[in-house]
């Protein structure tokens, strides 16, 4: 009789635990995600908006004013990726830093698109695609690190 209600009570608490544990799991996996998802979607952004940049300007499809717009927003994003990513933790260092330097290539690539719109300077324009793809290299490496770092 001992032995049955010891069962019965030891069945409970098992139950209880189990549910409490599957409850504690499914909170864990409602975290919203790392802060530097967020930073690495604004970058993907930058990096489609640099590529049509520099595929219209590569393909000789230029309209100066487009182009001086486009510029402008892309500078636009640019800069506010780069004051998000300066107030990150200094845990986060390496990726403020791989971050920063792949800006700095697009900064590099749209100074050399200017350059060749203004002067028709053929050499600027391999100077431009060399840049950005340097840092789109560079983002798709930093994209794939911080994905498997994830798994």
């Amino acid at each position: 009789m001992f032995i049955k209600k010891l069962s019965i009570v030891f069945s409970i608490v098992l139950i209880l635990f189990a549910i409490n544990i599957n409850t504690t799991y499914a909170f864990n996996s409602l975290t919203p995600p790392p802060i530097s998802n967020e930073y690495i979607k604004e970058l993907e952004i930058i990096d489609n908006y640099m590529y049509l940049l520099v595929k219209s300007v590569a393909t000789k499809s230029i309209d100066p004013d487009k182009v001086n717009k486009d510029i402008r927003f892309i500078e636009t994003l640019i800069n506010n990726l780069t004051i998000h990513t300066s107030k990150l933790s200094k845990e986060d260092n390496d990726i403020i830093l791989a971050m920063q330097s792949i800006l700095n290539y697009y900064k590099i690539s749209i100074i050399n698109i200017r350059v060749y719109i203004e002067k028709n300077d053929s050499d600027r324009l391999i100077d431009s695609i060399a840049s950005f793809s340097l840092g789109y290299n560079s983002s798709s490496t930093l994209r794939n690190i911080i994905g498997k770092a994830k798994q």
